[in-house]
């Protein structure tokens, strides 16, 4: 932030340049020292920073889960999400403010041009209460996450804003490309291109007719499916202890640069963002209005370990669908498992299905019952 004490009032600095000191214990840093740490125009800290008091607050904790999944309500449980407005988890804060920089990013993967993950900047905006015991708390480690990840993405924030406000708080990141030929020692190779260029059009949100394709699920972070946190928890009131963990981001990287190339290459036909409401979200944002889906469930179900549907179909693990030509199915294989990525082939489009997606989640030994889950198209298309 270039202008910093210009762009923000004198309360807004404050949320920056005071000590810190939650659960009895003090922070050995600023906000304003962590988020100069990852900016790409860092500012000196202004004069009179002793008249700042410190803010003293307590870590919020979750509850234990109040109320059991049931796999039969999915289909009301995606109504719900679908239909739901985000309020920042403060609950979650490190978590969120991760997965919030992950889908800033991936919101940027189906782009074409010629660019990399380090050619990326962020900006980001945090409108923050700090009236209600556990606010401060959860800015305090929103900044430390977001200090750690993008140090450890090696990417740099471009602006940061930090907005007083009465109402919940909120918390946003854009991702753009990095002004070529500034701060070229802040990226290493290979997550760098010479002439990086993000084009203004982009790989189709929707899924194309062709009943053949497949549809392909690659999760960026291999995490447990926990819904601690997620837009499901909120929606349907239910209280969960447990966030996916968002802590490998070398991982992360890997995955990114594999997909780029095949967005590059031409090989993915249409894609999204799996962010905010999880896979089946993204599923359904993928369907249009002439073309639904059928998933199957039982590869990632196995490989997971994971026997709850719902935490499958709900756990917001950052990732991407792509819709891939049968021809190239055996191609991205091979390109996948020589990265070590792992990749599920989840399912099919089906022309004419007027958005409605079938969800089969049987394993393969028969345990499982298949579940078939008719949603009925809820519109808003475009990545999740």
């Amino acid at each position: 932030m270039r202008d910093f004490g210009i762009q923000m009032d004198e309360k807004n600095i404050s949320f920056l340049l005071s000590d810190y000191v939650l659960d009895g214990v003090k922070q050995a840093v600023t906000p304003f020292r962590i988020l100069q740490g990852i900016s790409m125009y860092p500012a000196e800290e202004p004069a009179g920073v002793s008249r700042y008091a410190e803010v003293v607050d307590e870590t919020s904790d979750s509850e234990p889960d109040s109320a059991q999944t049931d796999s039969r309500k999915v289909a009301r449980y995606l109504n719900d999400v679908l239909s739901a407005e985000r309020i920042f988890p403060l609950d979650f804060a490190k978590t969120y403010t991760k997965t919030q920089i992950a889908r800033a990013l991936l919101d940027c993967i189906w782009k074409m041009g010629t660019f990399r993950i380090g050619d990326l900047c962020l900006d980001a905006v945090w409108n923050w209460n700090s009236s209600q015991v556990g606010n401060m708390a959860a800015f305090y480690h929103s900044v430390e996450a977001a200090g750690e990840m993008l140090d450890s993405l090696n990417i740099r924030l471009r602006e940061y804003t930090i907005n007083d406000t009465n109402g919940p708080c909120s918390l946003s990141f854009k991702a753009d490309i990095r002004p070529v030929g500034e701060d070229e020692d802040l990226v290493e190779q290979p997550y760098t291109s010479r002439d990086p260029r993000l084009g203004v059009t982009s790989i189709p949100a929707a899924l194309l007719p062709d009943a053949a394709s497949w549809i392909v699920y690659i999760p960026f972070v291999s995490s447990p499916y926990r819904l601690g946190g997620s837009l499901f928890s909120q929606a349907e009131g239910i209280s969960f202890p447990v966030a996916p963990q968002l802590d490998d981001d070398d991982y992360f990287i890997d995955c990114y640069e594999v997909v780029r190339e095949l967005v590059q290459d031409g090989i993915v036909l249409s894609g999204a963002t799996v962010g905010e409401g999880g896979l089946i979200s993204a599923v359904k944002r993928m369907a249009g209005p002439g073309t639904g889906a059928v998933v199957d469930l039982s590869d990632l179900k196995r490989a997971s370990g994971e026997s709850d549907i719902v935490r499958l179909l709900f756990a917001e693990i950052p990732g991407v669908l792509i819709q891939i030509r049968d021809i190239d199915f055996d191609y991205i294989d091979a390109e996948l498992l020589l990265q070590d990525v792992a990749f599920y082939p989840i399912g099919h489009p089906v022309p004419g299905g007027n958005g409605t997606v079938r969800v089969h989640a049987s394993a393969k030994t028969g345990i499982q019952n298949i579940l078939d889950s008719l949603v009925q198209r809820q519109g808003g298309e475009g990545e999740d």
